[in-house]
């Protein structure tokens, strides 16, 4: 089966609630779907979430690579079965740019699995899980209104709630903290994510205040260079610490694992490359003997979404869970939208990612670049 045609459509999708962060504020993700088309006649969707204080890529930078770099390839030498040699191909010509490859990586498995006619998670190895629980982000920095926004996701069965937080001062966060933990009970789990805000010992101080609320783990507390400090927590505390920002693949998570500077870590489909990325990442991580949440990005499309939920059910150890996120944006750009349920996701069983572009809801989105 041959590719004929590659495709980088720029979108703009508003989220439900802002997503305040350390490093950013975001109203609105931006995003670039890659459709592929075939010989045969079946089309592959993937989705780049574009996040530059987070991956460095732009709409434009982002088109322009699949356009001068990584469409040549695909068209020239377009065997959507050979994912792993074709994957590598991209790497060789263009450093970096995981977002937008990880959603050509996307696009290939669901062809792959279209051509199958299987959902993908069955070419991933089959379930494990039957389903996958995701997380309630709140992004409120005062403490009556995170309690609000918390109880918001509890009411709608999340038993998993991320509060960020380095967005003000260390007490504020601290009392957040306290005020999210009391309206959920000890029974909900409960993560912070810094974000990189954080010196070392701003982040201990941080952690110590807040150690009788529990915390599953926080992300990167401080910047994603600095592997040092996250080690310095890492045997400070008792929370356990993840970084995100910090590691994007395998090579990096065996850094962490020299430096005895994480207790699990952050994978995202977009940071790894792809799922076969993720494969990769998730046999070190596990290896290792670290725990490992499987992360989404506010905003995102069930295009994004399926593929994680796909990946998410198939991989063999998902101790931390998932954030996965299409329920924060106000609507999407597929026929039918994944769905959240009491908190979890169940991946569709049409063949590959089982979604379909809705090309209206698409035109509404639909950005000049």
């Amino acid at each position: 089966m041959k590719i004929t045609a590659v495709e980088a459509i720029p979108i703009e999708v508003p989220l439900i609630h802002t997503l305040k962060m350390a490093v950013a504020t975001v109203t609105k993700r931006e995003s670039i779907i890659v459709r592929i088309r075939t010989d045969e006649g079946l089309v592959g969707l993937g989705e780049a979430v574009i996040a530059p204080y987070f991956t460095g890529e732009t709409q434009r930078g982002a088109i322009s690579a699949v356009e001068t770099f990584l469409a040549p390839i695909l068209l020239g030498n377009g065997d959507v079965f050979n994912i792993h040699a074709t994957m590598n191909q991209l790497n060789r010509v263009l450093y970096g740019n995981p977002s937008i490859k990880s959603a050509i990586d996307v696009a290939l498995h669901d062809l792959l699995a279209q051509a199958m006619n299987v959902p993908l998670y069955r070419l991933l190895g089959g379930r494990v899980r039957e389903q996958v629980n995701s997380t309630w982000a709140i992004s409120a920095s005062e403490p009556e209104k995170a309690a609000e926004e918390a109880l918001e996701g509890l009411e709608q069965g999340f038993q998993a709630v991320k509060i960020k937080v380095g967005t003000g001062s260390l007490q504020t966060d601290i009392e957040c903290v306290r005020s999210v933990r009391k309206v959920t009970g000890e029974s909900v789990l409960l993560r912070a994510d810094a974000n990189q805000a954080w010196s070392t010992e701003k982040a201990i101080k941080f952690l110590k205040a807040i150690e009788d609320c529990q915390l599953q783990f926080i992300e990167q507390p401080v910047g994603r260079s600095d592997l040092y400090g996250m080690a310095k927590i890492a045997h400070t505390v008792d929370t356990p610490v993840a970084p995100d920002e910090g590691l994007f693949g395998a090579e990096d998570a065996l850094h962490y694992i020299r430096l005895d500077a994480a207790d699990g870590i952050v994978m995202k489909i977009m940071k790894a490359g792809g799922i076969a990325g993720c494969q990769e990442l998730a046999a070190v991580t596990h290896a290792a003997n670290l725990s490992l949440h499987l992360g989404g990005m506010p905003g995102e499309t069930s295009i994004s979404a399926a593929a994680e939920v796909h990946l998410a059910v198939s991989l063999p150890d998902l101790s931390w869970d998932t954030g996965i996120y299409p329920h924060t944006s106000q609507y999407d750009v597929v026929t039918e939208r994944m769905q959240v349920t009491k908190g979890s996701y169940l991946p569709p069983e049409k063949p590959g990612l089982g979604v379909e572009l809705d090309e209206a809801a698409l035109a509404r989105c639909r950005l000049d670049c």
